[in-house]
């Protein structure tokens, strides 16, 4: 339509921002644990299967809230849903850093994990369906910026919170001190929810006019009334279609079909780049260049800090090269960063060459999977599937993160293969791992750049039938 040549990109990015607030509270709550478990463990006397539940009952709970947000935010609308994670996240902060037993802890942060699914399902959602399709990449690219600076300002407070304090003190009190912060960006998060508006889209496909040509009038300045009787002229036919393509999990149309799993499959991919393995494990690789655990703590700031400067860069090209070279290129990076911090565990060089493969692995991660895998699930998926597929692709991406989580150590603990390659082996599979990334990206993902959401099902179509052809011709 003639008005989205002209939009408010300002007045966009505010929106944005604002939203993003979940994303930074996913990155916080995940990051927070990673400096107080040893204290919470000494605290309640853990063992080593009550270590792990308070480690994975967040994911738990962003495996509930993944599943149950796309329903939720098709009934509610996508605000009620990203407000409710505002006010499970202040309530969780507050419980887990005042709890008196492990119970009440883990609890806690089981329902934190909801909160965190129903952010990440819900707040990529609405931030895409918000920004024009010229600047929906860097758009959208500001949640995954949120996630990693969430992380980093987490590692930083926890640093100077720790920094220098006896462990009687950090298992007394410091930990409690950590949790507690989180109090203050999650009532920063509720108070911006309370003031950004509904989705435009949701409010077209349910019938409220009003609200979404406010919104939609403050987003693009040429927006008129003609404009406005062409666009809601499009909820019936939606809302049939809608009806006819929510019937099951997987829809009966091929197009839709193909996106479901197309889109399922990236978030999922996400997560087999070995980006989380690499966060949690990152610690036990710096014990090889220093023994300070000030200065292990501080080194894991720069870490997250190069999954920051990744995702900034990549959000800035996806708008300008489009989606898939720049994940072609960040995927790419990333298997030289693994490739050389293989090669320094193989050499038994846990310095500096191993953790250089490691920063670059991260930035490059960054710039591709990192920003882009949030990007093209948040737009990938027709307005007929988008609640039901964006919930089961974040739910499965949960899932894929406990798993892989729970299997590393397994692998990389074997005797075996620990004395034959000094934890490069599992580097090596991440390796491969990336190159399947690689070739999912070139084989089967269309390009969305440009692409406005009511045209992703044409263009996907356009690539399924290219794979088609390309199947039928290899055949004959």
């Amino acid at each position: 339509m003639s008005y989205q040549h002209r939009f408010n990109a300002r007045y966009v990015y505010m929106l944005c921002l604002a939203a993003a607030a979940g994303g930074f509270m996913f990155g916080y709550s995940e990051g927070v644990i990673a400096a107080t478990l040893e204290s919470i463990k000494k605290s309640f006397g853990l063992n080593s299967m009550e270590t792990g539940w308070a480690v994975s009952s967040i994911i738990f709970g962003g495996v509930i809230g993944a599943l149950t947000a796309g329903k939720m935010a098709d009934k509610t609308g996508r605000k009620p849903v990203i407000l409710l994670s505002a006010i499970l996240f202040v309530i969780t902060s507050y419980l887990s850093a005042v709890a008196d037993s492990f119970t009440l802890f883990t609890g806690a942060r089981l329902i934190c994990g909801i909160a965190v699914g129903l952010a990440a399902t819900v707040t990529p959602m609405y931030i895409s369906e918000i920004s024009p399709a010229k600047m929906r990449g860097k758009a959208t690219g500001t949640y995954d910026l949120s996630i990693v600076a969430g992380v980093l300002v987490v590692f930083t407070v926890n640093y100077l919170i720790a920094r220098g304090m006896p462990q009687a003190w950090m298992v007394e009190t410091g930990w409690r001190i950590m949790m507690a912060v989180q109090l203050v960006p999650s009532v920063a998060m509720l108070v911006l929810i309370i003031l950004v508006p509904e989705s435009p889209h949701w409010c077209i496909r349910h019938n409220r006019g009003e609200q979404a040509i406010k919104v939609l009038s403050r987003i693009y300045p040429e927006f008129n009334q003609e404009e406005a009787r062409q666009l809601f002229q499009l909820p019936s036919s939606a809302a049939k279609k809608s009806t006819t393509a929510r019937k099951g999990v997987m829809p009966e149309n091929p197009v839709l079909r193909y996106i479901l799993v197309v889109g399922v499959a990236i978030a999922v991919l996400q997560q087999f780049t070995g980006i989380n393995v690499i966060n949690y494990y990152t610690p036990m690789m710096l014990e090889g260049t220093t023994s300070n655990k000030d200065i292990i703590f501080f080194e894991t700031i720069f870490v997250a800090l190069l999954n920051g400067v990744g995702a900034f860069i990549g959000m800035h090209l996806f708008d300008h090269y489009g989606r898939l070279p720049i994940m072609k290129i960040g995927t790419v990076g990333a298997i030289a960063g693994l490739l050389i911090a293989s090669w320094g565990l193989y050499t038994n060089d846990v310095g500096y060459i191993a953790i250089s493969g490691i920063l670059i692995f991260t930035l490059f991660f960054g710039m591709g999977w990192g920003a882009g895998a949030w990007v093209m699930i948040s737009e990938i998926f027709p307005d007929r599937i988008r609640e039901s597929s964006m919930g089961l692709a974040v739910g499965l991406m949960w899932v894929t993160n406990f798993l892989i989580t729970l299997v590393f150590p397994i692998v990389n603990d074997n005797a075996w293969l620990q004395e034959q390659f000094h934890g490069a082996f599992s580097m090596w599979i991440f390796v491969v791992f990336n190159a399947f990334c690689y070739w999912f990206l070139s084989r089967y993902v269309p390009e969305t750049r440009g692409v406005a959401l009511e045209d992703i099902e044409k263009v996907a179509e356009a690539k399924m039938l290219k794979n088609t052809l390309s199947v039928q011709t290899e055949k004959v």
